[in-house]
């Protein structure tokens, strides 16, 4: 999967200038990418941009790739502990990595802006934002996604 991070990342920065959100762009690219055809993608991600629901939480992007580590590791039996460990491990990856790489998890402490005021988003705009940080954020996912699906487990 490592040898198509640049087409994966490429068309999940095509989605952000369609007007995706992090969330929404990373989990469009990888599904397409793993031949996952559902209705729920990119809805599913939807409520998890912004930091969830422009909370300032948990980065969209990151958020984004706990969805996709979790449609290829999760568990189906709530007995499957060897599946969700395998998964929680990953997560755990994803996201300590990132916070390497960037210094932080939160889309407001990122991005430093409060997308919850009106205020703030027409900042985001403005000073292009999503164009300057917020796709470095998504090419970081999915270089770490690609490091930790290409691990042997």
């Amino acid at each position: 999967m490592k040898k198509h991070e640049k087409r994966i990342t490429k068309e999940a920065l095509s989605n952000m200038i369609l007007g995706y959100t992090c969330s929404e762009s990373i989990i469009l690219a990888i599904s397409k990418y793993l031949k996952i055809k559902t209705k729920i993608i990119p809805k599913i991600a939807t409520g998890f941009s912004a930091g969830i629901g422009r909370m300032g939480n948990v980065c969209g992007a990151i958020s984004g790739g706990v969805m996709i580590i979790g449609l290829i590791y999760g568990r189906l039996n709530p007995n499957d502990t060897e599946k969700y460990e395998q998964c929680i491990g990953k997560v755990q990856k994803l996201i300590m990595e990132f916070k390497n790489r960037n210094g932080e998890i939160e889309c407001e402490k990122l991005i430093g802006l409060k997308l919850s005021r009106s205020e703030d988003r027409e900042r985001f705009k403005m000073e292009r934002v999503k164009e300057k940080l917020c796709m470095k954020f998504v090419e970081d996912v999915i270089s770490i996604l690609m490091e930790v699906m290409g691990e042997e487990d």
